[in-house]
């Protein structure tokens, strides 16, 4: 019998265009980048690992404690897509993967663990309902396959949303609050910016 091993993957490879910086180093309170709060929130619940999906060419701090991964394509960013397939080889013991986006700057450990949770116990690909990241989704072999042969060829479907249909993967009520708000642009994020930071979670 296989043992799980369950991989938390922080997806911070985005070209970020408009925002019109990276976002994922944007300082927020009590970090010094969203990224690193990202990473604290997954480094929170019971994992075997985690890791940061990050394009080589892109500025990554250097104080992370965890594995850096850059997608396969050296030249361009496949998308979320690519960042979970960099996992999925890079860690071949792994079970499943927790993908965390680095843009929800809201998103709490009550959420996240929750997706843990349900997706353990209906061993199925699980995300909210309208929003396609975070996601719990199991890994095996064919996955894995699927995962290198659509980051390959160029037409293929690249989607987060293609995924999720073939993995036949399952939707939960979505939070209630702004868990699951994220900021693509500077009005989004200066909008964020007018939150209690002080409520939200620190680890």
């Amino acid at each position: 019998m296989s043992t799980a091993f369950i991989l938390g993957l922080v997806l911070a490879g985005g070209e970020s265009r408009r925002m019109g910086q990276d976002k994922a180093l944007l300082s927020v309170a009590g970090y010094p980048s969203l990224l690193h709060r990202q990473l604290a929130l997954l480094q929170s619940l019971s994992l075997d690992a985690c890791s940061v999906s990050r394009h080589r060419r892109h500025q990554t701090p250097t104080d992370l404690d965890v594995p850096v991964l850059s997608d396969s394509n050296s030249d361009n960013h496949e998308g979320p897509l690519a960042g979970i397939q960099a996992a999925a080889l890079a860690w071949p013991e792994a079970t499943a993967v927790l993908v965390l986006p680095v843009d929800l700057p809201f998103v709490c450990t009550a959420s996240l663990q929750h997706l843990l949770e349900e997706g353990q116990r209906l061993r199925t690909a699980v995300y909210y309902e309208n929003e396609y990241l975070p996601l719990y989704l199991p890994l095996h072999d064919a996955l894995r396959e699927d995962l290198c042969a659509r980051i390959t060829l160029a037409a293929s479907d690249k989607s987060i949303r293609g995924l999720l249909r073939r993995e036949n993967a399952v939707a939960l009520p979505a939070p209630v609050d702004n868990t699951l708000t994220n900021t693509n642009t500077p009005e989004e994020w200066q909008a964020s910016l007018q939150a209690d930071w002080s409520v939200l979670p620190q680890d």
